[in-house]
């Protein structure tokens, strides 16, 4: 889901974010995920697998995916140039991956690098791969608090354990690849995963929606996803009561399918809801599972979305919704509070108690023409500055390192504890070129809107450059080697919106076209370091 077109003044992603994935053209590159998006149960994970596999597969790389078999899926399957091997059930497809990964990297072809997507239960691939060959993580999620919601008191302990201890010792320093600042920072300080840690958020998929489609009369609220306890919709419903007796003519919808239907549609039942069908009058309807086109108009069509989850990897849901104008309310839990710009995309609040009260307050809010608009506008042009051209690219830097590392081109391990990242403003003229830095390192121009003035110190155009694993010292000492005059420079620790706002506006364009407030907030032109 997404919007058509670009934020005003935003580019389309430039050929760097092309270069940056063909650097692997010609390399074998194995996903190993636990659903393909042709599972009856794929979701915002599988989405992520196969739009980056498919970019990859275009650029020239020789992709497969080993994945689990569902009933009436065939064994092999091409999915836009992405060979995708299938066997194993929900948990079957463990041991199954493991042996046709193993058998593939005895193959002549062998296989160049595994890109290992953990879903809870981590694949473990270095246990069958040769030490050398470069495995990276992707992790969506940290399940930890998750296991004991789905499973008995023993399994979710089994679970839990093969997550944490279990991964960082099998996985020990390989680098991970997180969806959101908040993931990442989890994948040390929950997983302990001691390895270099890049942020690699989702792209958002463009939706096509009929031309007229405008925004409901009445209140309506739509919400899509799985029902599943931890999204917390019994929240929502609560809250119904109070927010219908406010806000008359309130419409909520409720788009998805899953293994908490029953018990929702029985808590609505308790509190007396009206509720039914898609096609009803009910203040409540259910959708069940929905065509894209049915779910992208109705959420068009909303005033508010709204995620009571008590934490996501990412919150995609809430960036598919803002792609198409719709701000959110969600709490300030992991993954979501890095989704939702609070007061420009939407509302965040710390406590269940003040649900009722936040979504009373954003339907009122919405319903002057002014607030509304520029609450619009704001959710479209965060949600345009993620695309899968540049998830592809972030991820591909990585790979492209290890590689490097594994062909012996980058003879010492230069990776180290990343807990430290730093931004530095530099000043960088119009005509020269960005500096080369680490493979992994990002550097974006940027500029201050007219009329602002930049911090004191700073020049009103330059460069920002985001550097993994590098204390304010050690990132000035890089900078240094490379040729920046960093005496004017600004330094700082880098926060979780400062590495959304690099990698989401990674390679869209080098010109000094977007103005930058005192964030540092720029047009990003990445010089996603050379062989050093």
């Amino acid at each position: 889901m997404g919007t058509s077109a670009y934020a005003p003044g935003e580019q389309p992603p430039a050929d760097a974010a092309a270069r940056a994935v063909g650097r692997l053209a010609g390399r074998h590159v194995v996903f190993l995920n636990w659903r393909d998006l042709e599972h009856p149960q794929a979701g915002g994970a599988e989405l992520f697998c196969q739009s980056v596999a498919a970019l990859f597969a275009a650029a020239g790389v020789k992709v497969t995916l080993l994945t689990a078999q569902p009933p009436g899926l065939p064994v092999l399957a091409d999915a836009d140039g992405v060979m995708v091997h299938r066997g194993g059930g929900a948990f079957g497809v463990y041991p199954s991956v493991l042996r046709r990964l193993a058998r593939l990297a005895r193959s002549p072809r062998g296989v160049d690098a595994v890109v290992d997507c953990q879903n809870g239960i981590p694949f473990f691939s270095p246990l069958v791969l040769p030490a050398a060959t470069p495995v990276v993580q992707v992790l969506h999620h940290v399940h930890q608090k998750q296991f004991p919601l789905f499973f008995p008191g023993p399994v979710a302990r089994v679970g839990q354990l093969l997550e944490a201890p279990g991964s960082r010792w099998v996985y020990r320093r390989r680098p991970v690849v997180a969806v959101s600042p908040s993931t990442r920072d989890e994948a040390r300080t929950v997983l302990g995963l001691p390895g270099p840690r890049f942020l690699v958020p989702n792209g958002v998929t463009p939706a096509t929606v009929p031309a007229d489609t405008g925004q409901a009369a009445s209140p309506t609220v739509v919400c899509v996803g799985r029902l599943v306890p931890h999204k917390r919709l019994h929240l929502l419903l609560e809250a119904i009561p109070a927010l219908a007796a406010r806000h008359p003519g309130l419409v909520v919808h409720l788009i998805g399918d899953g293994p908490d239907r029953e018990r929702l549609t029985a808590r609505a039942g308790e509190l007396g809801l009206d509720q039914g069908g898609p096609d009803s009058g009910a203040v409540l309807r259910w959708h069940g599972h929905t065509d894209a086109a049915t779910r992208d108009t109705l959420l068009a069509r909303a005033w508010l979305t709204v995620n009571p989850s008590h934490g996501e990897g990412w919150g995609l849901s809430v960036l598919e919704a803002n792609a198409l104008g719709v701000p959110a309310v969600a709490f300030r839990v992991p993954g979501l509070r890095d989704a939702v710009r609070d007061g420009e995309t939407g509302w965040l609040l710390d406590t269940p108690a003040r649900l009722a009260e936040t979504v009373d307050l954003a339907l009122t809010e919405l319903r002057d023409p002014a607030r509304a608009a520029a609450l619009r506008a704001g959710a479209r042009r965060w949600a345009a500055g993620f695309r899968w051209e540049a998830t592809a690219a972030l991820l591909a830097t990585v790979l492209d390192a290890e590689l490097a590392r594994a062909d012996r081109r980058d003879r010492r391990d230069r990776r180290r504890p990343d807990d430290a990242v730093t931004l530095v403003r530099f000043p960088l003229g119009r005509d020269e070129p960005t500096p080369r830095l680490r493979r992994t390192d990002l550097v974006y121009r940027a500029s201050f809107a007219e009329g602002s003035e930049p911090p004191a110190g700073t020049p009103a155009d330059g460069a920002v450059a985001l550097l993994y694993g590098a204390s304010p010292a050690q990132a000035r000492a890089a900078l240094t080697r490379a040729g920046v005059p960093v005496h004017t420079a600004l330094l700082r620790p880098a926060t979780g919106t400062d590495l959304l706002l690099a990698t989401g506006r990674a390679w869209s364009s080098d010109s000094y076209t977007q103005p930058v407030g005192a964030s540092w907030e720029g047009t990003v032109s990445p010089s996603i370091a050379a062989d050093r």
